[in-house]
């Protein structure tokens, strides 16, 4: 045990020495210092608070919607059975009252603070105002420009505003104080949540490989005092993994740290209780998105976390020892970690091949799964929390067996040399 805990500090003393470690602790801080005073404030929010939009169209529609009126009772009075009334006219009569009636308690709700106010109707506005576009492709009402983006207009703008709506109807029932900043995700547990997903999940999971991927051939280095540490090699397999974790621990923590400093200020931590959405996979389901709490989204995430971070602590340190350098286990190891979206790419977005929900590269992008944006990629069902446990536990048991042949193997070696 003593020796165990000798070898556990110098490795830890190597860790934090390493000029390469250090490097990666110094370019996670800058780009975390980015990351909460750069990209944060600049950060485009599509559906956001806007009470001169809100009052602009207010206005506009409330002169058409009393023009109209106006026009058809003319038309009425002068009994012309020829003079048909003009489609706009009748659109705004069949239209307006409800969008000028969520309008008004939306601009009460801004003026007086009364954001759970402005929640419930804007989620009726966009509930309603998604009717008009999606189901009655009534062409007086278009969404946001900003849905072009990705070529699938119709079909994102759908779902940002189903999405939107369920926010709101989530938010107001999470019974917590609500204000301007958590409508519009700004909070630092919010921005958490929406940023760790997709390619930053996989850039931080290519930060741990980095860490790991020389934890084994720095041995060389001491490899006369190594040769002779009475330890068997799962042990030191094992202490090196610790020694990885606990880096990997600390560099993200002082990640959570930085951006928190540089988000909580100005827009608010955020609570543990404020709901978020989760979604099913069909917008015409009965219940087509849930409603947990952030506490459970990151209690889900913090489990996704470690799983994934273990493996490819392990599985770097597995390429490191089969292949004798820390370059090549860089290299598959990324390759793995990415991998996951080169399928998804390469095989069609939008067209879903079942076993990709049966691979662990699926999930390591963590936000889009457990907010279920990636089951709306896929377009099917699933792809969520559950679904991406066993592929995960399942890859972790093969490297698992993999370091276990090598503990016991006597043609393998740990030192070069």
């Amino acid at each position: 045990m003593k020796m165990k805990k000798q070898y556990f500090i110098f490795q830890l003393k190597c860790f934090f020495t390493n000029p390469k470690n250090i490097g990666l602790f110094v370019l996670t801080f800058i780009l975390s210092l980015y990351f909460g005073l750069v990209s944060v404030p600049n950060r485009q929010i599509i559906e956001k608070v806007d009470p001169y939009a809100i009052k602009g169209e207010y206005q506009r529609y409330n002169l058409f919607l009393k023009k109209a009126v106006t026009k058809i009772n003319e038309m009425q009075k002068s009994k012309n059975a020829h003079e048909v009334p003009n489609e706009g006219y009748v659109n705004a009569l069949k239209t307006y009252p409800a969008i000028l009636k969520f309008d008004k308690h939306r601009l009460h709700g801004i003026k007086t603070n009364n954001w759970r106010e402005y929640a419930i109707y804007s989620s009726k506005w966009y509930k309603d105002v998604d009717h008009l576009i999606f189901v009655d492709e009534n062409e007086q009402f278009l969404y946001p420009v900003q849905y072009y983006q990705n070529n699938n207009y119709r079909e994102d703008g759908h779902f940002g505003y189903q999405r939107t709506a369920h926010l709101y109807d989530a938010l107001v029932k999470s019974k917590q104080p609500l204000t301007r900043n958590t409508i519009e995700e700004r909070t630092t547990l919010q921005i958490l949540q929406n940023s760790i997903s997709g390619w930053t999940a996989l850039i931080l999971i290519i930060i741990v490989i980095f860490f790991a991927a020389d934890i084994v051939p720095n041995d060389r280095k001491n490899k006369s005092v190594l040769k002779n540490i009475p330890l068997s090699k799962n042990s030191i397999l094992w202490i090196k993994t610790l020694v990885v974790e606990i880096g990997v621990g600390i560099n993200f923590l002082l990640t959570l740290v930085v951006i928190t400093l540089c988000t909580a200020p100005k827009y608010g931590f955020g609570s543990f209780n404020l709901r978020t959405t989760f979604y099913m996979g069909r917008l015409y389901f009965l219940q087509p998105f849930k409603y947990p709490t952030l506490g459970e989204y990151f209690g889900q995430f913090g489990i996704f976390a470690i799983l994934i971070v273990f493996l490819f602590i392990r599985l770097t340190i597995l390429f490191s020892i089969i292949f004798r350098n820390e370059y090549i286990a860089e290299i598959l190891a990324t390759i793995f970690a990415i991998s996951g979206k080169v399928f998804y790419f390469s095989l069609g977005m939008g067209y879903v091949y079942p076993f990709l929900q049966n691979l662990p590269m699926t999930y390591f992008s963590i936000g889009e799964s457990l907010t279920g944006n990636l089951a709306y990629l896929m377009d099917s069902p699933g792809w969520g929390f559950v679904a991406g446990l066993y592929p995960l536990i399942f890859a972790i048991l093969i490297v698992e067996i993999c370091m276990i042949m090598i503990s016991h193997s006597n043609r393998v070696s740990l030192v070069k040399g």
